[in-house]
């Protein structure tokens, strides 16, 4: 466990490096994140904090990021978030617009998969910057899962 740890530490800092040293010039990708909706759970399957106690995963600024929700349940789910208000969303697939005060986001109907595209852009603080996604549905309390923003940018003399 140790060793994979340090495996992970290191690939990330090696990435960070080669990030510091190529500029700002390249388009970057940031994190693929999928979810499957079911059980009244959010299930993750790939680019999310497995194994703790609550789901969830960090969107990078300025890379796009792309989530693909997919509802396995026999009843619709919400993917709904304060840290979606007032960014650019591209949506792909069947789904509804939801607002629910400060947050907004999508609902998706039962055997449907939608895909969420977007950059949180560059330029805003978003230091710090940590949300909960949750399904209007079942409630906050009943299934919900965590949102960090990450700015992984180095300005020179970094290193």
């Amino acid at each position: 466990m140790k060793i994979k740890l340090l495996s992970k530490t290191l690939t990330i800092s090696l990435g960070a490096m080669l990030l510091a040293f190529a500029g700002s010039s390249l388009a970057s990708l940031g994190p693929s994140i999928d979810i499957t909706m079911k059980n009244n759970g959010y299930h993750f399957k790939s680019g999310s904090s497995s194994g703790t106690l609550t789901p969830g995963f960090t969107m990078t600024v300025g890379e796009e990021n792309v989530i693909t929700l997919k509802n396995e349940d026999a009843i619709a789910h919400d993917f709904v978030s304060k840290a979606f208000r007032g960014m650019d969303v591209e949506v792909v697939g069947d789904h509804e617009y939801i607002k629910d005060g400060m947050a907004t986001g999508y609902r998706v109907q039962p055997g449907t998969t939608v895909k969420l595209k977007f950059t949180p852009r560059v330029g805003e603080d978003f230091s710090g910057s940590y949300d909960v996604f949750y399904c209007t549905i079942h409630g906050k309390p009943n299934m919900k899962g965590e949102i960090v923003v990450a700015d992984t940018r180095t300005g020179s003399g970094a290193f």
